[in-house]
């Protein structure tokens, strides 16, 4: 079963666009910025028929400091702070998070907060408060949907508003749109492949004779890889993943105690070599299937992928997903798994969705 969420819109007119949006970042790390900046770049003229026009009306965050102007805030000083490290701009200290999604005039709230996915909080709070105020939100947050996804959608059926969620499986590559309206008709028993930019990135550089801690080190040096890696190179992101699929197209909510989960850190330089001289490759899948009994399943681990196998070639921060159909059979998905950017892209193309639905 795939399930969509529900669509609305909310506007008013401005001079200057058809469609005046207002919008409100809660969080505002590197895929927060990368959307500014995607945003700017365009004017804050999102395309399509109704020329939306989108205005920040708020910054939250308890670390870097916040701020809310009902008249805007100009993103572009912000923004060339934040390249230099500098919050200052960023004045108030708002500790109270949930009250000021709830008060703060906007229109859709952008939740890029800390991903914890034992918990989904401080996310799910963030989001129930700004669906419950009337507002639409868009997330790359994967917390919320691994432990609560039905909880949460229900919620924003129940209120009407949009809750965007495309990011969460794999950053800018379109997989959540694709799964809900791109293979309909046709019968999904598995999902599986490379949804982790930053182990990917590894086991590729290691392949070159990196030992896996430099290779470490340059995934961080580049963004893809944050401080502490642990969730990335232990396969709790993609733990979070496959948790994810298994709600969007079986509906199911897995537990995450019954999912086998095993990382890359691990694997040596030895165990690299070996593979490649097999004509096969180390890469960390994530899987989620239904068995002839229509139970559905989930493990993160890694696997060697054999050459003539559509992940194979998946290379660097890339990311992959095959999915087996009745149809069809296996239709692999190939596009970006990490960056400021390429995360940040998600976040835009659910807002356009949102404005010109």
């Amino acid at each position: 079963m795939i399930r969509r969420p529900p669509r609305s819109t909310q506007s008013r007119s401005s001079a200057a666009s058809d469609v005046y949006k207002r919008q409100a970042y809660v969080g505002f790390g590197i895929v927060s910025q990368g959307l500014a900046k995607i945003i700017l770049e365009n004017n804050s003229v999102l395309p399509g028929v109704k020329k939306s026009e989108i205005q920040t009306v708020g910054i939250l965050d308890i670390m870097k400091g916040s701020k809310i102007d009902a008249k805007g805030i100009n993103m572009q000083k912000v923004l060339d702070n934040a390249n230099k490290d500098d919050y200052s701009l960023l004045t108030e200290n708002i500790l109270d998070i949930p009250k000021a999604i709830q008060e703060v005039n906007a229109d859709i709230i952008i939740e890029a907060s800390f991903t914890d996915i034992k918990t989904g909080q401080p996310a799910i709070s963030h989001i129930e408060t700004a669906l419950n105020s009337d507002k639409h939100v868009v997330t790359t947050n994967k917390g919320p949907f691994a432990v609560a996804y039905q909880q949460i959608f229900s919620l924003a059926k129940l209120k009407g508003k949009t809750l965007a969620i495309e990011g969460t499986v794999m950053s800018g590559t379109p997989i959540i749109n694709v799964l809900n309206a791109g293979l309909l008709g046709s019968d999904i028993t598995a999902l599986g492949g490379i949804m982790n930019g930053t182990s990917n990135y590894i086991l590729t550089k290691m392949e070159s004779g990196i030992s896996y801690n430099d290779a470490l080190s340059q995934a961080q040096k580049l963004g893809y890889a944050e401080a502490d890696p642990t969730s990335d190179v232990e396969g709790l992101d993609t733990l979070a993943k496959v948790m994810i699929l298994a709600n969007v197209v079986f509906d199911v909510q897995l537990i995450q105690e019954d999912i086998e989960v095993r990382g890359i850190s691990d694997i040596t330089l030895a165990d690299v070599n070996e593979a490649l001289s097999n004509n096969s490759r180390w890469k960390l899948i994530g899987s989620v299937w239904k068995d002839d009994r229509g139970i559905v399943h989930g493990s993160v681990c890694p696997k060697l992928i054999p050459i003539n196998d559509s992940l194979y070639g998946v290379l660097d921060a890339t990311n992959a997903l095959k999915i087996t159909s009745n149809i069809l059979g296996d239709t692999t998905i190939v596009g970006p798994g990490a960056g400021k950017i390429e995360t940040g892209f998600a976040l835009y193309n659910d807002i356009i969705s949102i404005v010109n639905a």
